[in-house]
């Protein structure tokens, strides 16, 4: 959390920066997470474009696999508890559609 130091929290009213440092923690674990990815991409991309590709077994190359879907099931598992976390009451939009102007039927 080296930028929430960096930032002047004096700056911020003292009603908001709760919601700040929420923020920024927030962020930090998303590029935590964005990076634990990345690195799954990139093993994956080696398992399968590699040197040693053609040499791997099929239960190697799915093991591989199998570890980027379990990546993936975390971070939208996560993705999904910050959403129900952050989101309160949400108002359904209403949908606009003209219907008064429809042109005279030819019949």
């Amino acid at each position: 959390m080296s930028s929430a130091l960096s930032l002047d929290l004096s700056a911020i009213p003292e009603d908001q920066r709760d919601a700040v440092l929420a923020v920024l923690r927030e962020r930090d674990a998303l590029r935590e997470a964005n990076k634990r990815l990345e690195h799954l991409v990139a093993e994956l991309n080696q398992v399968v474009h590699g040197k040693r590709s053609e040499k791997l077994s099929e239960d190697e190359r799915q093991l591989a696999f199998e570890d980027l879907e379990t990546a993936v099931v975390e971070a939208e598992a996560q993705q999904d508890e910050d959403a129900t976390a952050s989101s309160g009451p949400r108002r359904s939009k209403v949908a606009r559609r003209n219907r008064g102007n429809l042109p005279e039927s030819p019949i």
